[in-house]
């Protein structure tokens, strides 16, 4: 039989935790509302009773923002499982590699933007030759022999 200072130990600690699990869980229940609502057809009812599509819902298997919300979903769901295993918030910090990978990919993406206008920067501020100056350096870097 549990005594008392155990009783009030465990409602002391109840709170504590499930106020982790539902802070940290708002990431994927967002991203799995998402998804459920612009993924689920939508019907009518006609005239006759009958229901008629209206709407098929977009594409769940599409890349991009899509694929990403339903790895964050899915991340969501692996990370409930480890905490029940180790007993510890602290694989919640795995969450964070969501926006660590969203951040390598968009890397990727900006990072040839900015050498482009680096170039084209280069080519605007080098200055213009005219047809004799380029004629007269030709001459110099030609070799002759004799």
């Amino acid at each position: 039989m549990a005594g008392a200072s155990d009783k009030k130990q465990a409602a002391a600690n109840l709170p504590a935790t499930n106020w982790h699990y539902f802070a940290f869980s708002l990431p994927g229940l967002g991203c799995q509302y998402v998804l459920e609502k612009v993924g689920r057809p939508k019907y009518r009812i006609n005239h006759e009773g009958y229901s008629v599509l209206t709407s098929p819902g977009q594409d769940l298997q599409q890349h991009g923002l899509t694929e990403y919300m339903i790895d964050i979903v899915y991340l969501t769901l692996i990370i409930d499982v480890l905490m029940v295993l180790f007993g510890s918030n602290k694989v919640w910090l795995l969450l964070l590699a969501a926006p660590a990978y969203a951040g390598y990919k968009l890397k990727g993406f900006i990072a040839p933007q900015f050498a482009r206008k680096q170039k084209e920067e280069q080519i605007e501020t080098e200055p213009v030759k005219s047809k004799r100056q380029q004629k007269l350096e030709n001459r110099k870097t030609k070799v002759r022999y004799r």
